[in-house]
């Protein structure tokens, strides 16, 4: 919701210590975080170093459904055997697979999205910033706009949906009560006219309701 990353740096510094294994879901950071898009596992260094590794097919891969489970052999291969969701889950679609597949031959081949993305998420927190809007700090492309009010939040995204941006107000109980706000996604497919389109209709609606001046 935050669009933080966990300090993976440390948590593998105690397994390390205490000899444990770590776990990593990388479904909202495959694809975005770190600087070729390969997640928190890049961000901090520690490819190749953690024991099991997990994501989607959906999100960044753009699958829409399915999922996967990495790690040493050992532990897939027990995986295959004993994983309730592998067991008895039906198989992805193959043109899915096949997407995803060319989505991880994508990312070897060029990080041209990644930075794209990167630089629209930059753009787009300075400009709000600059408007007078309070962004939480962000190492993804999730972009958290603070009112701290669930009505607000509600009222706030209905007249930006009326502007032709469609977003979603978030409140208790999806985040902690007086933290609700709009959660803005950025994308490798938009263009810096898009983006300035949404933060015209933010500032006009801003404005409007009294949350910047």
């Amino acid at each position: 919701m935050d669009g933080n990353v966990a300090p993976l740096d440390k948590i593998y510094e105690l397994a390390q210590k205490y000899d444990a294994m770590v776990m990593v879901d990388e479904s909202h950071s495959a694809g975005v975080v770190g600087r070729t898009g390969r997640g928190t596992t890049e961000q901090y260094n520690l490819r190749g170093k953690i024991e099991i590794l997990t994501g989607t097919l959906g999100k960044a891969f753009g699958g829409a459904v399915g999922g996967f489970t990495t790690g040493k052999k050992e532990i897939i291969e027990m995986l295959r055997q004993r994983s309730r969701p592998y067991l008895f889950s039906n198989s992805i679609p193959p043109m899915v697979a096949g997407a995803a597949i060319e989505m991880f031959n994508l990312i070897d081949k060029t990080n041209d999205l990644q930075d794209k993305l990167h630089n629209n998420t930059a753009y787009f927190v300075e400009k709000m910033k600059a408007a007078g809007f309070d962004i939480k700090p962000t190492q993804s492309a999730i972009c958290a706009v603070m009112l701290y009010d669930a009505k607000l939040s509600q009222d706030f995204a209905a007249a930006l949906q009326e502007e032709g941006i469609y977003v979603t107000g978030f409140y208790y109980p999806v985040v902690p009560k007086g933290q609700a706000r709009i959660r803005v996604q950025v994308s490798a497919a938009h263009e810096k006219e898009h983006l300035d389109r949404c933060i015209a209709a933010f500032t006009k609606i801003g404005k409007n309701l009294g949350v910047i001046k």
